[in-house]
């Protein structure tokens, strides 16, 4: 039952975010942000279920101690993280409400007029953005490889681990933490903006102003990936690859050459768009065949992966709208790949 703080935290989110998304229907709705809120809050729940289910999926004979010591630990890191961040938001409260003047200067109209003056829609911020996004993928990257060295050198077997669960059990965590952290930032943003922090709200000012009246993109970003842990690693790479750097090449490239609008009434250009396509196939590729030892199958099939996930990747570049990307991309390309992988 060690798992159960964590299943609770993000069932718990996914009803307080439901909660806000309802109460502010009309808006959201005018604003074409509804159903895309509404997909953030099944993803939270499907955290909150899928979450007892994820660390020993791919290795059935671990230990059930050590996977209770794994579940207690991560738990216990989540509850630390939260007890810190109601600490600072209660204080925040009490000192707004007891100093008029300072909750005067905590209005969030003013708050969304300094984000708006300080973007910058260029070459160099839009890299600056997209390079944070990939930092998520270097996360996943970098602690498959740290199990790989681990398993390799028979440390983790000693710890009755192999590399599935060691390397999952990090992504894990790591993932679901950056989750709870900018969730509660949002929420607190959204509904009672003087609560945050001085820190949290520099660490906000880089976002979009298009987030202003709704959940930063990174959320569902990092949510989309989770269905993806019950696949191969390499179903997760390239999911996770394609979400974040298929995207910016298609940005940047976009910014920086792009010349022919895709559609009317669109930023997106003709050269961001076949960037993007051309950025997904490689990526498919390479990723399958770089871990082909772990999701052997034909070269035929990764042609095909590959393939399918460049018709997924564009369809949503061209055809959707107000349903983000981050959350469309990952669901709709890993699952092609899943599909292909099982057929």
């Amino acid at each position: 039952m060690y798992y159960l703080p964590s299943s609770l935290i993000f069932i718990g989110y996914s009803i307080i975010t439901f909660i806000y998304v309802f109460k502010n229907r009309r808006e959201k709705i005018q604003k074409h942000l509804f159903f895309n809120e509404l997909l953030i809050v099944l993803l939270l729940l499907m955290a909150g279920i899928l979450f007892p289910f994820m660390i020993q999926f791919h290795s059935p004979q671990l230990a059930n101690n050590t996977l209770n010591f794994l579940w207690f630990f991560t738990s216990t890191f989540f509850l630390i993280e939260m007890g810190i961040w109601s600490a600072f938001l209660i204080y925040n409260a009490i000192i707004s409400k007891r100093n008029p003047e300072i909750m005067a200067e905590r209005d969030y109209s003013i708050y969304c007029k300094e984000v708006n003056d300080k973007w910058v829609d260029d070459f160099k911020s839009e890299f600056g953005r997209k390079f944070l996004h990939l930092l998520t993928t270097f996360i996943i990257f970098f602690f498959w490889s740290l199990g790989t060295i681990l398993d390799n050198l028979g440390i983790l077997s000693q710890l009755n681990l192999d590399q599935y669960s060691f390397s999952y059990w990090l992504i894990i965590t790591f993932g679901l933490g950056f989750v709870i952290m900018f969730q509660i930032a949002d929420l607190s943003r959204l509904n009672k903006f003087y609560i945050l922090p001085k820190w949290g709200k520099r660490w906000l000012l880089a976002m979009r102003p298009s987030e202003l009246d709704t959940f930063i993109a990174s959320t569902p970003l990092v949510l989309s990936l989770i269905p993806f842990v019950f696949a191969p690693f390499p179903i997760l790479a390239s999911v996770a690859l394609i979400t974040t750097g298929a995207d910016a090449v298609a940005c940047l490239i976009g910014k920086k050459y792009g010349t022919h609008r895709l559609k009317k009434n669109s930023n997106k250009t003709i050269e961001g768009f076949i960037a993007g396509g051309i950025t997904t196939f490689l990526i498919v590729f390479i990723v399958m065949n770089l871990y082909h030892f772990w999701m052997p199958i034909s070269y035929i099939k990764i042609l095909i992966m590959a393939l399918v996930s460049v018709i997924l990747f564009l369809l949503v570049d061209f055809s959707i709208e107000h349903i983000s990307d981050n959350i469309l991309n990952p669901i709709l390309t890993g699952l092609g790949m899943w599909i292909i992988l099982l057929l």
